[in-house]
This record gives structure tokens, C-alpha cells and sequence, in this order.
């Protein structure tokens, strides 16, 4: 994907590690997670603190003609739409069969995995366990288990596991989307549920 520059620091980062907004029919600028809106849009860095920054500078007004409402509502309207995207992107690859879920599923698969979701909450010891028997390149633990549990349609799961080489459309998706929730909720101190 192409980068872009954030308005705040004037780098160049790639589209996942930016927020795009537009000026919404209100005069209030509007979070663009999927980079779709019709609009000039500008682009600023996946954290909180840039949003904070942003707004005490109006950098938004300038640039677009729309500021926030109130910023750190807005921050935390931007936690929970990062998170609903993550669940959504976890819901996909389940059902195209990408994404098992429970620890004894996992450890009787004995195939390979790319990535790892536990539950915050879950074992460290199980959870090392199963990274090295799954031999993940990656691991997340940014769902809990009450969120990883609806993906699968339970009332809660500790572990779910990405399949390598699976449609990899879906697994990109769940992988993109847990970073750019990951790199938010660490910069917000915010966990939005």
C-alpha cells in the first residue's frame, strides 16, 4: 500500500499505521478506518497522543474545515471502532476456516500457524505452550475472552489460533487490524470494550 504523511509529524508511514479522516455532514471530523469515504482526507498517526496533539494545535480545521467534538470522547469512539474491526476481521477468518479455536483444537490441529490470539486473562504457561507446539510467528492478546468466545459462538475461549497459508486475504485482514488496535490501545491507555 502507498504511504502516507501524517499532518502532525510530516513523515511518511504506511496507510496501517495512520488514521484517516474526512470532514463529516456535520462540520465534525470523521474517524476513516476502512480509507473509503468520499472527501479530502488527511491522514494522522495511529495513537492518541497525535489525536491530542492535533486537536491543540486545530490541525484539522486547517487542513479539512472539521475539528473533533470533543477529542477524547473521540479517542475512545476510535478505541472501540478499532476494536469492532478487529472482531469483525476475527469473525471472517473463522468462517472461511482460518481461525480454530480452544487449546485442545489447537494442540490436536499439529499442523503449523502463523499467529496466536489468548485472552488477556488466559495462562501464560498454556499460552507459551501453545506458541511453541503452533510455532506462531506472532502473538496477541487484545481480545478477551468473552470477545474471542463470540467470534466462535461461546460464552468465552481463551485461545484461536490464524492458519498458515489459509485464504490469506483474511488472515492479512485479522493480522492488520489487531496491530493497528494493539498500537491505539497502547498509546490510549484506553481499553475499549
Amino acid at each position: 500500500m502507498t504511504d502516507r504523511t501524517c499532518i502532525l509529524s510530516g513523515q511518511n508511514l504506511p496507510r496501517e499505521q495512520l488514521i484517516r479522516f474526512v470532514a463529516g455532514p456535520d462540520g465534525h471530523a470523521v474517524a476513516d478506518l476502512a480509507c473509503k469515504l468520499p472527501g479530502r482526507g488527511v491522514w494522522i498517526e495511529n495513537n492518541a497522543e497525535s489525536l491530542r496533539r492535533v486537536a491543540a494545535r486545530n490541525l484539522l480545521t486547517r487542513r479539512i474545515g472539521a475539528g473533533f467534538r470533543e477529542v477524547e470522547e473521540d479517542i475512545l469512539q476510535i478505541a472501540q471502532m478499532l476494536r469492532q474491526r478487529a472482531l469483525s476481521s476475527a469473525g471472517l477468518a473463522r468462517r472461511a476456516g482460518d481461525l480454530v479455536g480452544g487449546s485442545g483444537k489447537l494442540a490436536a490441529e499439529g499442523e503449523s500457524f502463523a499467529g496466536l490470539l489468548a485472552a488477556p486473562d488466559a495462562s501464560d504457561r498454556e499460552m507459551r505452550r501453545l506458541e511453541s507446539r503452533l510455532d506462531v510467528d506472532w502473538t496477541s492478546r487484545e481480545l478477551d475472552a468473552t470477545e474471542l468466545g463470540r467470534v466462535f459462538g461461546r460464552d468465552s475461549l481463551a485461545f484461536a489460533a490464524v492458519r498458515r497459508g489459509g485464504v490469506a486475504k483474511t488472515a492479512e485482514n485479522l493480522r492488520r487490524e489487531l496491530l493497528r488496535l494493539e498500537a491505539f490501545s497502547r498509546s490510549s491507555s484506553c481499553q475499549a470494550g
